[in-house]
């Protein structure tokens, strides 16, 4: 009998809309990350990942103070589609995926 532990499951994915790999590694989100890692693809969050950098940049984010920890929080749950809209369309435009 052979066990395959190596099949990935894919998520069905809120942001892009598609069935996607799911996120396997750790996240340090706390509470939000179970709830990002059963509704957002390993590609989505990715592209998120390459977004906090220009959200942080362009707000000039202290992620020292907990508002702008919040604001943070804030764009990445509308970038991913997760809870209440906030409009990103500023970001949207602005934004170059990592070379």
């Amino acid at each position: 009998m052979r066990e395959d532990h190596h099949t990935m499951a894919d998520v069905q994915c809120v942001t892009c809309g598609q069935a996607g790999e799911t996120i396997t590694d750790p996240l340090f989100m706390g509470r939000l990350e179970s709830e990002i890692k059963a509704k957002v693809c390993k590609p989505c969050w990715k592209k998120w990942e390459g977004m906090r950098v220009m959200v942080i940049n362009e707000y000039q984010v202290n992620l020292g103070e907990e508002s702008g920890r919040e604001l943070v929080k804030k764009q990445m749950k509308a970038f991913l589609k997760l809870g209440e809209q906030t409009d990103t369309g500023k970001l949207d435009q602005n934004y170059r995926p990592p070379a």
